[in-house]
């Protein structure tokens, strides 16, 4: 099996269209569909339903899937390793500027090595700081925080969102929710001071930005907690806790991702492959709380 083989099918798998990938490879369309027919004839299986749509995997192709994406990160770090012949690392500083972004990182730690191949990487959560003047004073390449930030020399992209969620650890009716004693999540960062106004305040006894206080808290009777979902995920799927699904204490917010525009194309490709990542814990987590 070729390796641009294989970059061919994960393309195609990407964007769901062989002619998208034939412009983003700069290849044909008829020599990537013989590209991707070689392949299913090497491994003796159909890997895309073709169709006037686009194209969709088959069961035996998100199993490829699933296997190309590690097998081509691997082989792109043996290309850098090999090429950096013992250069020493270097190094690059990620900037949580919110409690909730840091949620988020934190659900890719044990990929960040993976991704960031040849570098020491540092993480710092960084509350109540100018996240421009981090980046433009270089005491930070990276930021992930709640605020888009508009500069000329930064780039600053949206990555997903998530929401504040009510929930306890037992199942509540509606109609008992007033007799409840809430606790909430803040950093006073996350969300803009107008959103949480709109929230009933009237049941709130304790504020906190520690996610442990929280869990212990949860264990008293009569208790709920507003916390970002992404804080609970493991929880929500596991039955711990129960998600209320109370309208007036659910808050959507987003989450981004800051650079400078100047650094160099090979970090920025990181980088991106980064925010790559962010995105798809973002939208597992919309797709675990459908199944739930």
């Amino acid at each position: 099996m070729q390796i641009d083989s294989l970059k061919y099918f994960y393309e195609v798998a990407e964007l769901k269209s062989i002619s998208k990938a034939a412009n983003n490879s700069h290849i044909s369309q008829p020599a990537l569909s013989h590209q991707l027919s070689k392949l299913e004839k090497e491994l003796g299986a159909r890997l895309l339903e073709r169709s006037n749509k686009g194209v969709k995997l088959t069961s035996q192709g998100e199993i490829l899937y699933n296997y190309a994406r590690e097998i081509l990160i691997s082989h792109n770090n043996l290309i850098e390793e090999i090429s950096a012949n013992n250069v020493s690392k270097e190094e690059i500083e990620i900037t949580n500027s919110s409690m909730y972004a840091n949620f988020l990182v934190s659900n890719i730690a044990k990929d960040i090595s993976k991704i960031f191949k040849n570098f020491n990487v540092i993480i710092n959560n960084q509350l109540e700081i100018n996240e421009q003047v981090l980046l433009l004073h270089n005491r930070s390449d990276v930021v992930v925080g709640c605020k888009m930030i508009y500069d000329v020399d930064l780039s600053s992209n949206y990555i997903g969102s998530d929401k504040l969620i009510l929930i306890s650890k037992q199942e509540i009716k509606k109609d008992k929710f007033d007799k409840l004693s809430i606790a909430l999540l803040d950093d006073n960062l996350s969300i803009p001071r107008r959103e949480l106004e709109k929230l009933d305040k009237s049941n709130i006894c304790l504020k906190t930005n520690s996610i442990d206080t929280i869990r212990e808290y949860l264990n008293n009777s009569n208790t709920a907690a507003i916390v970002p979902r992404i804080s609970v995920q493991a929880e929500l799927e596991s039955g711990i806790f129960k998600d209320l699904e109370c309208k007036s204490y659910e808050i959507e917010y987003d989450l981004f991702i800051t650079y400078k525009k100047d650094i160099e194309n090979s970090l920025k490709k990181k980088i991106n492959l980064f925010k790559d990542e962010l995105e798809k814990i973002l939208n597992k987590e919309i797709e675990s709380k459908v199944k739930l």
